[in-house]
């Protein structure tokens, strides 16, 4: 197993991670309890799930399902649920924070919404369960498609849509499970995400309003700067008048007549 190991580290472009190495080789060792039978599904299932395991134990949370699949030898959907039976018999699953889904979906400024969405959700649905159920829930909500869920309602609610392919995948889940997980979200915080939709509809319309008003600032502005080409306010001369030439004319005949006008006085 281990010259497999290392092969499959080497297709994955992971060989040179002499750690993630160690990490799978203990992962396949707590394999063996496991029927065998349980990753027939492909050739490199068992060491290409291994890996998978060791990569998000090192808090690595890019891991691409798709490739991991090809290379075990089976389709997504065998891969994840192989994936899914392991990590229930070993109880393996990944810590997932929302901090670290907003970062890796480009969502920051959705983080503190998460948030809140978050801590309403576990309220709201601790009070729906009875029973078993209810005893065992914390123990579920500690799976990483909660928290998905979470990003995703949250992100809708505030007109962005999430992609759910990137997202499943960052929170090392099926597809169906974040899909289960995403409607009884929607189903639980109901309130809390009108609530949302109503704050970005203000908010909205607050930007937009902004937005109007400093473009007819900007068209004032414009306007004021403008030179007139025609009509009677382009025909004004707004030089100063005494630094004309026909000024400067007059003053001189002015000053001609007036001596003149002394000349003839004088003669008489």
């Amino acid at each position: 197993m281990s010259s497999t190991l290392k092969n499959c580290l080497q297709r994955l472009h992971l060989n040179e991670d002499k750690k993630l190495e160690s990490e799978a080789q203990e992962i396949i060792g707590r394999f063996y309890p496991l029927p065998p039978k349980l990753f027939n599904k492909g050739p490199n299932c068992k060491p290409v799930i291994a890996i998978h395991l060791a990569y998000e134990s090192l808090q690595m949370y890019d891991w691409n399902i798709k490739l991991a699949a090809e290379l075990a030898g089976c389709s997504v959907k065998a891969y994840e649920s192989v994936l899914s039976t392991v990590r229930k018999q070993l109880n393996i699953y990944p810590s997932v924070k929302l901090s670290t889904l907003a970062v890796a979906l480009g969502s920051t400024t959705m983080q503190t919404y998460a948030n809140t969405l978050w801590d309403d959700f576990i309220k709201r649905y601790k009070d729906t369960l009875t029973g078993a159920k209810k005893s065992n829930i914390d123990d579920e909500l500690k799976l990483s498609c909660w928290k998905g869920a979470v990003m995703f309602c949250c992100a809708k609610a505030f007109g962005d849509k999430l992609n759910k392919d990137k997202l499943h995948q960052l929170c090392s889940c099926s597809l169906t499970e974040l899909n289960r997980c995403i409607k009884i979200v929607n189903d639980v915080c109901s309130k809390q995400l009108a609530k949302f939709k109503e704050q970005k509809s203000t908010t909205s319309k607050k930007k937009r309003l902004v937005e109007e008003a400093e473009e007819e600032t900007n068209k004032s502005r414009k306007r004021a700067n403008t030179t007139p080409v025609s009509g009677i306010v382009s025909m004004i001369d707004h030089r100063d008048y005494k630094s004309t030439r026909r000024y400067r004319d007059y003053t001189a005949w002015h000053t001609r007549m007036i001596d003149q006008l002394k000349l003839q006085i004088s003669n008489q």
